[in-house]
């Protein structure tokens, strides 16, 4: 999974059971306060609105969550039409195929879906569509830029690991991997399951994503010290340069040992005219440590002025 979004095909071990261990917390931590939330409506059962309240500051993944939803009623529906033999489609929506199918999901929060007769917007649904297709087109521009001078076994390769879930026909094996029976006392449905899928999806890949940001701002901050250091003699005018010179020429008539001269013949690490580099190098635990210490910088209000030590939550991803 990680592969998808940028890391290379073999990740470190150390590296996968770090963000492992980061998604198992925050879905512990997601199906807990769900399960509070859903106390608080007078509830003994979890539903999505209740994660899509927990995730309500980042609109952009609620509006993916709500798509990937509602496409996902559209073909149960499809299928069981499929099984039926029941090809019947209502001549009053035969001009909106999308409006007729797809079920817009109503969250209690929001001014509108508080009254009796609610009020039927098009323009905001034609809107939150947009904004959510835009985010999935773009995942597919970076798809197809990535995809776009593969092999064919690399390209299936890649489809494999896009297909990758943590709860795709593997339900029991996801809820005993996040050890559910110990914090809930109902067992949840496949909508929920399948809720809690694509949040973990989104999890690897905002770590994924921005612990490749961190590792490329670090290597891009040692080749400019590297840089500095190594082009500090050059600026130091003519005289600095013909010392240099002369003393290259003296060396030069030295005999060095086996190992100095193997060292000299390796070329440099880091140098000005040397060209891009062969592989890349996987992410280190301490990348994915710090896109998770950033990822958890949230602000907090203000308790009081006479300081001390505040309870804080942790972070979604």
């Amino acid at each position: 999974m990680m592969y998808v979004f940028g890391e290379v095909q073999d990740p470190l071990p150390e590296t996968t059971m770090l963000i492992e261990d980061i998604v198992r917390s925050q879905v512990i931590e997601i199906i807990v306060m769900a399960a509070a939330q859903a106390q608080r409506r007078g509830s003994r059962f979890m539903a999505a609105e209740d994660f899509i309240f927990l995730i309500r500051h980042d609109r952009t993944k609620v509006l993916r969550l709500k798509e990937y939803l509602s496409w996902k009623d559209v073909r149960k529906k499809v299928k069981e039409r499929d099984e039926t033999g029941d090809d019947i489609i209502d001549d009053a929506n035969a001009d909106k195929p999308d409006r007729a199918n797809k079920v817009k999901i109503k969250l209690s929060w929001e001014l509108a879906n508080s009254f009796s007769d609610n009020i039927v917007d098009d323009d905001d649904d034609e809107e939150e569509m947009l904004d959510a297709q835009s985010d999935s087109l773009k995942r597919l521009r970076d798809a197809d830029e990535v995809t776009r001078r593969m092999t064919r076994d690399e390209y299936v390769h890649y489809s494999e690991c896009r297909q990758a879930s943590f709860t795709f026909r593997k339900n029991k094996r996801f809820r005993d991997w996040a050890n559910m029976s110990a914090y809930l006392d109902t067992k949840l449905n496949d909508e929920i399951i399948d809720i809690l899928g694509f949040l973990t999806f989104e999890m690897v890949s905002k770590l994924t994503e921005s612990a490749l940001k961190i590792k490329r701002d670090l290597d891009k901050a040692a080749i400019d010290t590297l840089c500095v250091t190594d082009g500090a003699p050059k600026r130091s005018g003519v005289l600095a340069a013909t010392a240099t010179a002369s003393a290259a020429a003296a060396t030069a008539t030295a005999v060095d040992s086996p190992s100095e001269q193997q060292a000299k013949s390796q070329p440099a690490s880091v140098s000005l005219f040397s060209g891009p580099p062969t592989a890349r190098s996987p992410l280190q635990v301490q990348h994915v440590q710090e896109a998770f210490r950033r990822l958890q910088r949230a602000p907090q209000p203000i308790r009081n002025f006479k300081g001390g030590l505040t309870r804080t939550r942790v972070s979604f991803i």
